[in-house]
């Protein structure tokens, strides 16, 4: 039979942020033969999840544009669209386009936009529906899948993929005591909370990284002067992203490390290394991403969470920097004196009538001191990767019916390294598959464009695979 006109295969992708969208973007890109796809996603709009749905035009993807593509064989090609399609979004692409760093918005734009390509290029008999609802529960059988959902209905599939993005923790028992005053804020990119503290003199800004660079760029955008106290665990602030000449691949040239204490040594000598060159140590990570998911998958769950403890602030500092205009915001204020930074932690919320009170106990010396602030902003951004400590009712049905089980790290769930999930007998799935942050366990970096596009491609040849097979032994 011709395979255009052959019944469609299906496949149902839970959730619809960048990680979905990009999944079914490739399956439509590789696919021989007919498919139908159901993103479910309560969303009103693909390929944005909590990332790409801020429309700050401060809020700035990490990096330039040129490594961004969303197509490995064509970096360029977000560089073009961008001068293409940038003005009649809203946005002017400068000179320099490919060094630049686009909205973030935009760049869901950009996802939108090569996902509607995509299954035009797949073929009139390929599909793609947009279901707006939860996902509720979900029923494995040998051949097929069936996703119950928030409407009552239910989607039947020959596979599913869990592309459920990150969660934000909830309230920690200090939080709790002000998490409905009007001076904590605690969803950092909830515009209308940081349009109460434009008049603040003093915000407290809990977490040093990422977030806490986008909510400065957001109150400087606002016109803000008053003073922004950066308060996180080890007290240091990411930095900007600068363009290092290149250092050579040293994790190449041995064996590589299998304990996080190992691996610290080698990267503290290459530092110094770099430094008596005379060049940026910015170059390291560069040199160190290649080889993240190698030295991920070949550490033992303890080394892994021996990193967590006493190596991620470090390299979530290093690694995740911000993309300069929106560290220019960072800088400025500190050159001006209204950015301090410092390490300790929260001992205590305490609301009072004009502002909120905060015990903090100082890491340098022990000792605690109550500060009053006019805003509290909680910086910390998404980084509960524990689904047993997540609130949300499918994530709780896929852990209690054993479909999957925790990580061994306590990141995300289980599964192989090429995605398949493994189910609390510690089977793995046939037609289940993850992508993204749940995998965060298994791949590190599972947070990062880079790794959920590769992932992404490597899954749609896999289904694919199966599904010629299955072509073949039908016919």
């Amino acid at each position: 039979m011709d395979a255009s006109f052959a019944p469609p295969r299906s496949i149902v992708i839970i959730g619809g942020g960048f990680a979905g969208s990009v999944a079914a973007l490739k399956l439509f890109d590789h696919t021989t033969v007919p498919l139908a796809i159901s993103i479910i996603e309560r969303r009103s709009e693909l390929g944005r999840g909590v990332a790409y749905s801020t429309t700050e035009p401060v809020h700035l993807v990490n990096g330039p544009a040129r490594i961004f593509s969303l197509y490995p064989d064509d970096p360029e090609h977000l560089v073009r669209w961008l001068q293409d399609h940038g003005a009649e979004n809203g946005w002017i692409p400068p000179d320099d386009v490919a060094d630049s760093s686009p909205p973030r918005w935009l760049f869901g734009t950009y996802v939108q936009a090569e996902l509607q390509h995509a299954i035009s290029r797949a073929g009139q008999y390929s599909t793609l529906r947009h279901i707006q609802a939860s996902a509720t529960e979900i029923r494995t059988e040998l051949n097929s899948v069936q996703v119950s959902i928030s409407t009552g209905t239910t989607v039947f599939a020959d596979e599913a993929i869990l592309a459920l993005g990150a969660f934000q923790g909830e309230p920690s028992d200090v939080e709790a005591a002000v998490t409905d005053h009007p001076a904590f804020v605690g969803n950092p990119w909830n515009p209308q909370a940081l349009d109460r503290l434009v008049n603040a003199k003093n915000l407290l800004l809990v977490g040093s990284s990422l977030s806490m660079v986008d909510v400065v760029a957001s109150m400087e955008m606002r016109g803000y002067r008053g003073h922004y106290h950066v308060l996180s665990r080890r007290g240091q602030v990411v930095d900007g992203r600068r363009d290092a000449e290149p250092w050579h691949d040293f994790l190449s040239e041995k064996p590589l490390p299998v304990t996080a204490r190992t691996l610290l040594s080698l990267v503290k000598s290459e530092r110094r290394a770099v430094a008596a060159a005379g060049q940026d140590w910015q170059a390291l990570p560069v040199a160190i991403r290649p080889h993240i998911l190698a030295l991920w998958q070949g550490a033992s769950d303890s080394e892994r969470l021996r990193f967590n403890r006493h190596l991620r602030p470090f390299w979530d500092v290093t690694a995740h920097r911000s993309a300069p205009p929106s560290h220019h915001s960072v800088a400025n204020a500190k050159k001006e004196g209204r950015l301090t930074s410092a390490a300790g932690r929260i001992q205590a919320f305490e609301p009072e009538d004009t502002g909120i009170a905060a015990v903090i106990r100082r890491r340098s010396t022990g000792k605690t001191e109550r500060i009053t602030f006019d805003g509290v902003v909680n910086c910390r951004g998404h980084q509960q990767h524990d689904w047993r400590k997540i609130p949300d009712p499918f994530i709780r049905y896929l852990l209690a019916s054993g479909e999957v089980r925790p990580h061994g790290t306590g990141f995300g769930i289980d599964a192989t390294s090429n995605g398949a999930v493994i189910n609390a007998n510690g089977q793995v799935h046939g037609n289940l598959h993850a992508i993204g942050h749940p995998l965060r366990g298994v791949a590190w970096e599972s947070s990062s464009i880079t790794e959920q596009l590769a992932q992404a491609i490597a899954l749609a040849e896999r289904l694919l695979s199966k599904v010629s097979m299955k072509r073949a032994a039908a016919s």
